[in-house]
């Protein structure tokens, strides 16, 4: 029998090569370590990963909720739990960012057949929990400081241990190209050397302000003639000859349009758990101007090519700040090379920063 058994539970498939976000990340850890002895996910990668779906809940009323988690939202999950609670002495749980499975683990907690231990890896800013589920987690991982002292004031009574972990970008997938490279990689795509570009990647919900980044580029295309604009993970269309819409790709397509980018507008009206897009472009060379929200002051705080909006439905401040990152780079020719942006927030900082937190106790 195991002395103790580390899982891994989430709702999104592992692994993935989906877009940026947690999944990324943890899907590098669990193929560069074995900390994790399993992982639950709707996957069969191999003999790690125990196929678990998600369901649907069947009915919203609260009387029954507790019974449609247990025994039909999170059933594959609590199963395979069980089952693993058999062979082992201890069992730590970690939840990845899914509140409703974390709510039916919680529910089922002394059912199982040894001691578990239950792990939250939240990544959002501000913590939304029933105080009775809260009360049965044992830890809580928080990307930023800011969201961890929000969140703790909302609970003032009983609060779990937490952790802040950050989060990590990885600096072999994420760089600046050398000036021969960036010219090279600029003309395969059809961008010349006086262009500027600016980019914006996230999706169409509203939160994530594409239609505030389409009044922007209506008026700065107006004003630069050099400017071209690179639109990723949005299924809106901004019909310019100037503008290039691309949709949905990969996490490593997603870094090749950064490292031939200057300047990377993050205008979310969320407060972001943490924004990791802003850091990936960073990375990659670009001045960063980003909204004033959530924990993205803290997560930008001392870096350069930085410069964040207050009144983010003001068009004219988001022009300002590109105006001014425009200048201070000069005009997206100043850029760092690979050895200054390799130190930003890297993610085998992050792995162990994140392993370490799960360990302590």
């Amino acid at each position: 029998m195991n002395k103790s058994l580390k899982i891994l539970v989430s709702s999104a498939r592992l692994p993935t090569n989906g877009i940026g976000s947690w999944t990324t990340r943890i899907s590098k850890l669990t193929a560069n370590t074995t900390f994790f002895d399993y992982i639950l996910s709707p996957s069969s990668y191999n003999e790690k990963y125990l196929n678990s779906k998600k369901r649907r809940f069947i009915i919203w009323r609260k009387e029954v909720r507790g019974l449609n988690l247990k025994f039909w939202v999170a059933k594959d999950y609590i199963q395979k739990i069980k089952f693993l609670s058999k062979r082992a002495n201890k069992i730590t749980v970690v939840v990845m960012d899914d509140p409703h499975l974390l709510e039916a683990i919680t529910l089922t907690k002394n059912s199982y057949k040894c001691p578990i231990e239950i792990v939250f890896s939240f990544h959002g800013f501000e913590l939304n929990l029933k105080k009775e589920i809260l009360h049965k987690v044992d830890k809580i991982l928080f990307l930023s400081q800011l969201g961890y002292e929000f969140s703790k004031e909302k609970y003032p009574q009983k609060f779990p241990k937490a952790k802040v972990v950050g989060n990590g970008v990885d600096s072999n997938t994420f760089f600046p190209l050398d000036e021969k490279e960036f010219a090279k990689q600029r003309e395969e795509k059809g961008y010349v050397g006086n262009d500027e570009i600016l980019i914006w990647v996230a999706n169409d919900r509203p939160k994530k302000g594409i239609h505030v980044f389409h009044k922007i580029i209506e008026e700065v295309l107006k004003n630069h003639r050099d400017l071209k604009v690179i639109i990723v993970g949005s299924n809106s269309i901004y019909n310019h000859p100037r503008v290039n819409n691309i949709g949905r790709v990969s996490n490593e397509e997603v870094a090749t349009y950064f490292k031939i980018s200057n300047y990377y507008m993050f205008t979310t009206f969320y407060n972001e758990g943490f924004g990791l897009s802003m850091v990936e472009a960073l990375k990659c060379g670009n001045a960063v101007i980003a909204s004033n929200r959530g924990a993205i002051p803290e997560v930008l705080n001392g870096l350069d090519r930085v410069y964040l909006v207050e009144k983010i439905n003001d068009i004219e401040n988001w022009i300002e700040a590109f105006n001014l990152a425009r200048k201070d780079t000069n005009f997206g020719k100043i850029r760092p090379n690979k050895t200054m942006t390799s130190k930003i927030l890297d993610y085998n900082d992050w792995e162990r920063k994140f392993i370490k937190a799960i360990n302590e106790s």
